[in-house]
């Protein structure tokens, strides 16, 4: 399953740079290890900037408030980046006001 995900620019960026390696997330997409997310680059102000990454789940820990991650939340570790995609906003139909 591939999840479609928005995300800020500045952890946008450190994915793609190869820095972090792992998403936080609250739990309500029904994430599993092995699926993919498509992480989308947004701007409050702008919306969708046509710019994605894919990669893979690896690794999900769920809500385990002895370790401080609270319930209803998951931190899940990313694979490599598998394909990068730069695409034209009059094209995806996506852009939010």
């Amino acid at each position: 399953m591939i999840h479609e995900l928005k995300i800020l620019p500045e952890y946008y960026n450190a994915v793609k740079s190869g820095k972090k390696k792992f998403e936080l997330r609250k739990d309500d997409r029904g994430f599993a290890e092995g699926d993919s997310l498509r992480l989308h680059k947004w701007t409050p102000n702008g919306g969708y900037t046509g710019e994605d990454i894919i990669t893979d789940i690896t690794y999900i820990l769920r809500g385990h408030s002895e370790y401080g991650l609270e319930e209803g939340f998951c931190l899940m570790s990313l694979g490599p980046i598998l394909k990068t995609e730069k695409i034209d906003d009059s094209i995806r139909g996506e852009k939010e006001e």
